[in-house]
């Protein structure tokens, strides 16, 4: 975890949903602009990460959702945001494919302009959206996420950026 990261609130709430997230990679839903607890992604010296990134979380009775956004020049396949999430770890790639595969975790992707894989046109950004089953993790006892991604845009100097917090959840 980066330095910076420790400076997110101590033990944020996660709020819940006031109508269905559907799992789509688009942020059309309006919890996800008005309730969502939202962190952006700092450099391990501190600062903001650039290229920027985001994270975005909620929760309903059977899912903590999260949602992440990832400005990217270049989206390739093989771009990833690397999750940690108690005892559950896994990162989520530009295709919305999970590795290692965890079942009952669905994940989807947006990729906003451009097109994946293709360095000789301008992409701008990737959206992921993931459900995540409460029973998976406790929550309930404060289960820390560390959220990360390491980009190398077109001047090919790579970049990284995280975010962690010990999350509890709103009732």
């Amino acid at each position: 975890m980066c330095a910076a990261c420790k400076r997110q609130p101590t033990q944020p709430t996660v709020p819940s949903t006031t109508s269905p997230i559907v799992i789509d990679g688009a942020w059309g839903e309006p919890d996800w602009s008005a309730r969502a607890l939202r962190g952006v992604f700092v450099r391990p010296e501190g600062g903001l990460a650039r290229p920027s990134s985001e994270v975005r979380l909620l929760h309903d009775d059977r899912d903590l959702l999260v949602a992440l956004y990832a400005a990217d020049e270049d989206v390739e396949t093989r771009d990833v945001f690397t999750l940690r999430l108690g005892a559950l770890a896994f990162a989520v790639d530009s295709t919305g494919r999970l590795s290692p595969p965890i079942p009952r975790v669905r994940a989807a992707v947006d990729l906003d302009e451009g097109t994946r894989d293709n360095p000789r046109d301008d992409d701008e950004e990737w959206v992921v959206e993931l459900a995540i089953p409460l029973d998976l993790v406790d929550l309930a006892g404060g289960a820390t996420l560390d959220v990360g991604r390491c980009d190398t845009p077109k001047d090919g100097i790579e970049r990284c950026g995280a975010w962690s917090a010990a999350l509890r959840i709103a009732r």
